[in-house]
C-alpha cells in the first residue's frame, strides 16, 4: 500500500510530504513506524513512549493525552488510577491559559529504586512553561505508566 502511496503520488509532491502521509497512514490504520508496545521493556522504549504522550499533549491535547496515558497505565493499581483522574480534572484548565504549545523538551531523567524511571519535560507555550513529570514503574508485566504529574 505504501509503494503504491508513493508511485502514484503526483509529481509535484515532495519527499517530505508524501513520507508524511505514509506516517498518517499507519497511524491511522493503527501502526506505527517505530512506536513500542506496551508495556515497555527498555529505558529507550520508555522515553520512546513518553515523548509521543508529550507530543500528543502538546498537539492534541490534555483530554487525548491522558486517554492515551490511562491506557499505558497500570490498570489494576488503584492509586495511579487516582492521580489520573486528578490529572483529568486539572490539567485541562492548567494549560488553557498558556495557549498553544509550541515545542516540548526531555529536561531530566532519574532512575530510583530498581524499579522506577521518570521523565522531566518542559512543555513551552505561547503564554508560558509548564513542567511534566511522568513516571513509570517495573512490575512483573513489564514498565507501565505510575504517576502523571505537572506544576
Amino acid at each position: 500500500m505504501l509503494k503504491a502511496i508513493w508511485w502514484n503520488a503526483p509529481a509535484e509532491m515532495g519527499v517530505k510530504r508524501i513520507a508524511g502521509l505514509a506516517l498518517a497512514l499507519l497511524s491511522a490504520l493503527g501502526g506505527s513506524a517505530n512506536a513500542a508496545e506496551v508495556p515497555y521493556r527498555t529505558h529507550e522504549q520508555i522515553r520512546l513512549g513518553a515523548l509521543a504522550l508529550i507530543a500528543q499533549l502538546r498537539t492534541e491535547g490534555a483530554v487525548a493525552a491522558l486517554i492515551t496515558a490511562r491506557a499505558e497505565s497500570h490498570l489494576d493499581d488503584p492509586k495511579v488510577q487516582r492521580n489520573l483522574d486528578w490529572a483529568e480534572r486539572e490539567l485541562p484548565a492548567h494549560l488553557a491559559p498558556l495557549g498553544a504549545c509550541q515545542r516540548a523538551s526531555l529536561s531530566d531523567a532519574e532512575r530510583f529504586a530498581t524499579s522506577f524511571y521518570r521523565l522531566h519535560f518542559v512543555l513551552s507555550c505561547a503564554g508560558g512553561e509548564r513542567q511534566i513529570m511522568l513516571t513509570y514503574r517495573r512490575k512483573t508485566d513489564g514498565w507501565r505508566l505510575n504517576q502523571f504529574y505537572f506544576d
